[in-house]
């Protein structure tokens, strides 16, 4: 192997127009060698060859293997090889030989068209900041919902992504749409899908009541491709930067109406990014080819039987509710949602309380102990000031 030192004046002599020839001769190498140098871009290297691996003697029946069993993972292909082969080497090796002949599973991308009312997509995400709301920081959640067609978008906000206020953002979405779409798309949410595996779905039996009650298709896009769900990924986008900046919230309900205002008077009524329509016309065309609501509201709120306390109050989610002195040791169900706490007692309500998020609130407040009363104090005895009787007196008595 030449030197570096060789390939920099081969180089240097080039370029001042000595011929190949006259170098050969001056360095004492071939000139064939010199061609080489002059030509290279970069100082020859030694490059060590390869030793090879035990599992390459074998690379021909991982192929053939492969051929009848594209998906065998690196364990079972180990065990093969060690029994009927005499493979004497790592999995590791044959784990990076799977992942080498293997050949990678690339989908094309597509962009899809959709009809009207055919499709919503709905996702989760978190806002970028904490606002202070009650005196304490907290994470907020929106549950974002798209039609792909008309760009349109809407959301329901929680402190939360819990099962009740995935089902009642639903709920909240449909109701102001006032139909319902024929089929939602989906991430793999754990309130979507309990179990998954490859093409097998095994869908949360909390979410099969809401998809049969409101009777649409549901669909969970392939996990990590994000882009069967493009609309939604761009809504979540959209809000994080056109809505949530600079804003100032006092409340859940706060934070509804002010999204409800950018919602309707800049979100659905802009002119659409990528096919230059007027959303608001499209979500109209839309909103006529939705299906109709059951006659029924779905009832997503969260529901626990339990004895009432001696004190009267029930505990949920860190607050305390009292349920009236009359129940107290009897079953009442304790319902919620986002907004409200109400007890119920044999299908009748018996108290209805606004939610508190802040831990050891008690609705209402406990009454006070009352304070004793003041000690009376006793009454003053005045003792008259008796003289005793003279002696004298006492000799007359005698007498």
């Amino acid at each position: 192997m030449r030197s570096a030192l060789e390939w920099a004046e081969a180089k240097t002599m080039a370029a001042d127009g000595i011929s190949q020839h006259e170098i050969a001769r001056r360095l004492g190498i071939n000139r064939r060698t010199v061609k080489r140098l002059v030509e290279s871009d970069g100082p020859p290297r030694y490059r060590r060859q390869a030793a090879g691996s035990k599992v390459d003697g074998f690379e021909a029946v991982i192929r053939e293997t492969l051929e009848d069993w594209p998906d065998i993972k690196a364990p079972r292909m180990t065990e093969i090889l060690r029994d009927d082969y005499g493979y004497q080497g790592s999995i590791d090796l044959v784990k990076r030989k799977l992942r080498e002949l293997r050949p990678a599973k690339v989908r094309p991308a597509q962009r899809t068209g959709y009809r009207p009312a055919q499709v919503l997509q709905l996702d989760w995400a978190e806002m970028p900041t904490r606002p202070k709301i009650g005196g304490r920081e907290r994470r907020v959640y929106a549950l974002i919902a798209t039609l792909p067609y008309s760009g349109a978008q809407s959301a329901h906000f929680s402190f939360d992504m819990t099962a009740e206020s995935f089902l009642e953002g639903h709920t909240r979405i449909f109701d102001w749409l006032s139909g319902v779409p024929t089929e939602c798309v989906y991430d793999n949410l754990r309130t979507v899908v309990a179990k998954r595996y490859r093409d097998e779905i095994r869908w949360n039996p909390r979410f099969l009541h809401l998809r049969g009650h409101y009777a649409f298709h549901a669909t969970a896009c392939t996990p990590e491709t994000p882009r069967e769900k493009g609309s939604v990924e761009g809504g979540v986008r959209y809000v994080k930067s056109g809505f949530w900046p600079a804003r100032r919230i006092v409340s859940l309900q706060d934070l509804d109406a002010q999204y409800a205002d950018w919602r309707d008077r800049v979100c659905n009524v802009r002119l659409h990014a990528t096919g230059r329509f007027p959303v608001a016309e499209r979500l109209t065309e839309e909103r006529l080819a939705l299906r109709p609501l059951p006659p029924e509201r779905f009832d997503y709120a969260y529901a626990r039987t339990s004895r009432v306390p001696t004190d009267g109050y029930l505990r949920f989610a860190g607050s305390f509710y009292r349920a009236p002195e009359a129940l107290v040791h009897q079953r009442v169900e304790l319902r919620a949602d986002r907004d409200t706490v109400w007890i119920v007692h044999r299908g009748s309500e018996v108290a209805r309380y606004l939610r508190s998020y802040e831990p050891g609130s008690w609705l209402p407040e406990p009454r006070l102990r009352p304070e004793p009363p003041a000690a009376v104090r006793p009454a003053e005895i005045v003792v008259a000031d008796v003289a005793p009787p003279e002696l004298a007196d006492y000799a007359q008595l005698l007498r």
